[in-house]
Order: structure tokens, then sequence, then C-alpha cells
């Protein structure tokens, strides 16, 4: 077509206008470089590997997850807490520990088990020791999980030796004060996963035989009332609920995960494959079991949609 000194500077408005229209929309879509990177979530991840036997999760509302590196059994002063950012970074909040293992969190401390004593850690770094070997009414063995009631009392497991002597379950009151809970040879041979399941009463998982009980804790004395939920956990560890209340158990020796609906359904498997599945916990957005697997060295994050 034939072009006219109209329609020939029409054209070049057009193109400069479309010129203009293109550039704008790209400075839109920039990020301003003033800004700061946008950090992934903890479940764009997939696993974190290079850890040296993690065996407890714990995640924090701001996105932060804690983890506990026990570093070689029985060696003292090798352990340590991880602090894995929502990028993927790691850093140490606390080291010199002896085998941290079970953790919970509460406010902004976090409270570990470590062999035979339970540490308050704060998130700035600070440790204080809440229970000493000393302090316990028989002498720990092998101190595991930890939960947290309502209250503010501390439970801690305590999973014996392979037999099961010295094991059982204590409550560590706000005041200081320890109690026993269950000790050993009342009727879970190596009490692991402990959690909360109502008003005086626990969860929990007996890494010793697989099974699962509700633990239903007497005051003033009385004896505790114990009831078998479910057996075939393999070596049970961890224990941890979604949001819609499905509970989910781990098997340490399997590196099995398993889902029930409710603590007496029928169990699903949902995951397997792993060295050795440790103590789990939800993520901060609730999508994802975070899973440390001791043996391979790494945090694995379980989808659960």
């Amino acid at each position: 077509m034939a072009h006219t000194p109209g329609s020939t500077f029409r054209a070049r408005c057009l193109v400069a206008a479309l010129a203009a229209l293109t550039s704008a929309v790209a400075l839109a879509a920039e990020p301003n470089s003033a800004e700061p990177p946008a950090q992934r979530t903890g479940a764009a991840l997939k696993e974190i590997t290079g850890l040296t036997m993690p065996e407890s999760a714990v995640a924090h509302p701001d996105g932060r997850i804690f983890v506990t590196e026990i570093g070689e059994f029985n060696k003292a002063g090798d352990g340590k807490v991880t602090v894995v950012h929502p990028d993927g970074r790691t850093e140490t909040l606390v080291g010199g520990l002896n085998d941290p293992k079970g953790m919970a969190l509460s406010g902004e401390h976090l409270y570990v088990a470590d062999m035979d004593r339970v540490l308050r850690i704060g998130l700035d770094g600070t440790v204080t020791e809440l229970a000493k070997p000393g302090d316990f009414p028989h002498k720990p063995v092998f101190l595991n999980d930890v939960e947290i009631g309502g209250d503010g009392v501390v439970y801690v497991s305590d999973s014996g030796d392979d037999k099961g002597q010295g094991a059982g379950i204590y409550a560590i009151a706000p005041d200081g004060g320890i109690r026993t809970v269950l000790g050993a040879n009342a009727g879970i041979v190596r009490p692991n996963g402990l959690l909360i399941d109502g008003a005086g009463a626990l969860l929990v998982a007996d890494f010793g035989t697989g099974k699962l009980y509700r633990l239903v804790m007497k005051k003033a004395g009385g004896k505790p009332a114990l009831k078998l939920l479910y057996s075939g956990f393999g070596a049970a560890d961890g224990l941890v609920r979604d949001r819609d209340g499905a509970l989910y158990v781990s098997d340490w020796k399997g590196g099995k995960v398993w889902r029930l609906s409710t603590p007496r359904s029928a169990p699903q498997l949902i995951a397997e494959g792993h060295k050795s599945s440790a103590d789990i916990a939800l993520s901060a957005d609730g999508g994802y079991l975070l899973m440390p697997d001791m043996m391979a060295g790494k945090l694995v994050f379980l989808p659960l949609k």
C-alpha cells in the first residue's frame, strides 16, 4: 500500500506510542531495585542437606526452622541447634551441646532434651539449663522428646537403654519442680514422641514396640491410665498434628511416616524409603511435614496436599 506523508507521520506516532507503552509495562514488571529481594518460603524447598545426625525440627511462625543436630552419639560438645532460613540458608544458633534430640517451641524459647538435661534456649542464642541431671526423680538415661502444655508444664520422655531400663516420662513445672508422670516398666517400653491430647492427656509413641498410646495423667498420686490406640509403627518416633487435626507418626527404623485422620483410624502410609524418619513437625504454613532423616543427614519437606 502506498504511504502519503500524513500516513507516514501517523505511523511513526503510533510506533512511538507503542514503544513508550512497552517500556512502561516493562518498568512496572521489573522489581524496584531499592526493595529487598523476596525470599523463598520453606515450602519452596525440597530438602536441606549437610546436617549431622538431625533429630528434631520445629517451625517458627516467621518461617525459620530450627533443627537439632546430634553430631556423634555420646560425644559431648559436638551437638548444636541449627537455623534454616526461609531461603534455605543455614547457620548455627547454639553449639557445644551433647546429644540434642527432641525440641519444642514456646514463645521465643526452644526447649531441648540434651542427653540427660533439658535446656531452654532463647532465639538469640542464650542457653539456660532448665533441668540438670540431678534434678530428676531418677537418673536420666536417654532424654528424647519434649512437649509443652498450655499451662507451661514441660514434658520430656526418657527412652531408657535398649531394654527400656531407666525409661519414663517427666513433667517439669513452671516453678522448676519435676515429677514422674510414668515410670519404667509401667506399660510403655521406650517412650519417645509426645503430643498433648487434651487436658491431662498425652499421646505417646513407644520406640521399643511401635505402639501408640494415650496416657491420662492422674493427679494427687493416683496411677496414670494407659490406652493402646494402634500398633505397627516400627520404631515409633515423632508425633504431630496438622491443621485439620490429622495425626502423623514417624518410624525411625523403617524410614516411614503414617497419617491417621483420628488417633484410632487406620494408618495411611504417606512416605517411605527414607533412612531414618526422626522427630517430625508441621511447617509454618501448614502445608508440609518437616522430617529430619537422621542417618541421611538431611531435613526433608513432605507435602501434605
